[in-house]
């Protein structure tokens, strides 16, 4: 995975962990903070099965985070967190008939709901934080 393909952050804290974007990471609308062991921000889906795969070979969690709205912890963690929210943000393809859409996880939820309004449709739940939440959470 070359540099261009996703960044990681790399800054290190005197304990080998990862600061400055690290530290937003750490928590989310919760109480909860967690500093994670870093931060990844795929461009693709082939840039996350690479790190998927380069995590679990060195043995490390990894954390699939969106816009970090929840209000119960679950997107920090002493984890690799893998924002999905800066890259992958598409609608891929929306099916009415079906009544499904597929997304990726970066998505913001207004964003398909804009989308999928002209077929009457309305994707549940709806959260206050709409405007800014994230199919990946």
């Amino acid at each position: 995975m070359s540099s261009s393909d996703a960044a990681v952050s790399s800054k290190a804290s005197p304990d080998g962990r990862c600061a400055g974007a690290c530290a937003l990471y750490a928590t989310d609308e919760s109480n909860y903070r967690q500093f994670p062991v870093g931060v990844a921000f795929p461009r693709t889906t082939d840039d996350v099965i690479e790190i998927v795969r380069c995590s679990r070979e060195h043995g490390v969690p990894i954390l699939p985070r969106g816009a970090g709205t929840s209000l119960a912890g679950q997107c920090c963690n002493v984890a690799l967190v893998i924002d999905a929210s800066r890259h992958l943000r598409e609608i891929l393809s929306i099916d009415p008939e079906r009544k499904t859409a597929r997304v990726q996880p970066g998505l913001v939820l207004d964003d398909l709901q804009r989308a999928i309004k002209p077929y009457g449709l309305m994707y549940g739940p709806d959260p206050a934080t709409h405007a800014w939440c994230t199919s990946a959470g």
